[in-house]
């Protein structure tokens, strides 16, 4: 009985072993990788979240702030840094995560914004309320090239493991005709 309960504990911890050993720190930035996708995000002080999320070779960025948000409505952001300022049509999705569903505002990747973070020491978002003000998140970019490189270099050696595997099981079938 003591051996079953032993047993049932390691597999209970394996999965979330695994979790943990994914999720690598980049300075203020973190990268990981989940069901095919690869994910690199910050933080700023637990109370918004910045981040991109690839799969099959193509790539978003997210903001989440706390504040509700109609899903699929778009919203306006400003986005700032170093070297400028430039407005985003964002679009509100709901997502659902380790920590329960969240509405987050999505944006499209561009070489010009990839180019603008990793110059920059810091991003901003200016979030424009209802009532004329504006909430504004900033979020440190300190680890973010490591972050977004481990990330796309690991869904690239995914790709090409999985390119190999599929043309072994191909030549393995044509043996057997």
């Amino acid at each position: 009985m003591r051996l079953a309960l032993t047993g049932l504990t390691w597999l209970l911890f394996l999965p979330l072993m695994a979790l943990a050993d994914n999720r690598v720190e980049h300075g203020d930035w973190s990268s990981q990788f989940f069901e095919g996708m690869g994910e690199a995000t910050t933080h700023e002080n637990g109370m918004s979240t910045f981040g991109i999320l690839c799969a099959e070779g193509y790539c978003r960025y997210y903001f989440a702030n706390g504040i509700d948000c109609e899903p699929s409505g778009n919203y306006p952001l400003m986005v700032t840094t170093e070297g400028g300022a430039l407005s985003v049509e964002a679009v509100c999705e709901p997502v659902t995560t380790a920590n329960g569903d969240i509405l987050v505002y999505w944006f499209n990747e561009s070489e010009t914004m990839n180019q603008a973070f990793q110059k920059t020491a810091v991003v901003g978002f200016a979030f424009p309320l209802s009532d004329g003000k504006f909430k504004v998140s900033k979020f440190s970019m300190t680890g973010y090239k490591a972050a977004v490189d481990r990330m796309v270099s690991g869904l690239r050696d995914k790709r090409e493991l999985q390119n190999e595997q599929n043309q072994e099981t191909l030549e393995s079938m044509k043996g057997r005709t």
